[in-house]
């Protein structure tokens, strides 16, 4: 016995099967205000190149707090960021989204290579990227 569908039927066999499915069923619906949009950001990218020294054997910014994101892309090396009392290794290829007017620092101990992005509202060029900030203390040391 062999079964013949036509391409009709078969169309039609689906959209009963949908719209028994869809009986007594409600339809989301999604609803969206805009408070505001506007094009005052200022957009800083920054490549970075540490290579280590005999009178710089470390590279550390020191604390410190960004007004705005700072996306940090390594493409070589290993840098450590310290944020929110936790510890983030991050590789060639990893990305870091760090958190705005939350203190941060990073540190790297060998050649390492990375760029970041900072997208900063009501900034001009050339204002600062960063303020100084003050270690946090963290309840038990740090990565709870």
């Amino acid at each position: 016995m062999t079964f013949r569908i036509t391409r009709l039927r078969l169309t039609a066999a689906i959209a009963t099967l949908c719209a028994v499915g869809l009986t007594g069923a409600a339809l989301a619906t999604v609803t969206s205000t805009v408070h505001a949009d506007t094009n005052v950001v200022r957009e800083k990218i920054v490549r970075n190149d540490f290579t280590p020294s005999a009178d710089q054997a470390i590279f550390t910014p020191g604390w410190h707090i960004h007004q705005g994101l700072a996306v940090v892309q390594v493409q070589e090396g290993k840098l450590t960021i310290y944020q929110n009392c936790r510890t983030y290794e991050l590789q060639r290829g990893d990305t870091y989204i760090e958190v705005p007017y939350v203190p941060v620092n990073a540190v790297a101990k060998r050649h390492t290579l990375w760029t970041t992005t900072f997208v900063l509202a009501n900034s001009a060029p050339a204002a600062p990227d960063r303020l100084p900030a003050t270690e946090p203390s963290c309840p038990g040391g740090g990565d709870d």
